[in-house]
């Protein structure tokens, strides 16, 4: 499905494409808790039966990636005695010039 029409820029066309079964039942679940209520809603969006939306829906989820975190490199003291050395960040305020009349 798409439609094609002319502007000054040229002619433009837009694909529209339908939703999956999964974005419909997501899209259930918005509305109602109950499990066999989602089906029929994903069934009535799609057009489709509702036998063919259970089939999807009762499919295991996909494995969620695991959460990776940045890991950065800590700085190492430099003989094993020693202690870490603290990092300090001090603020100063910028000078203000005052105008000499």
């Amino acid at each position: 499905m798409s439609q094609t029409w002319k502007t000054k820029y040229g002619s433009r066309r837009v694909k529209q494409a339908l939703p999956t079964i999964e974005e419909a039942l997501v899209a259930a679940e918005c509305l109602s808790d109950d499990f066999e209520q989602q089906i029929e809603i994903a069934a009535s969006l799609l057009g489709v039966d509702a036998e063919e939306v259970r089939t999807v829906a009762k499919r295991p989820a996909p494995p969620k990636p695991t959460e990776r975190r940045l890991s950065l490199p800590i700085a190492q003291p430099r003989s094993p005695t020693a202690a870490p050395r603290a990092v300090v960040v001090e603020y100063r305020a910028p000078k203000r010039l005052v105008g000499v009349r």
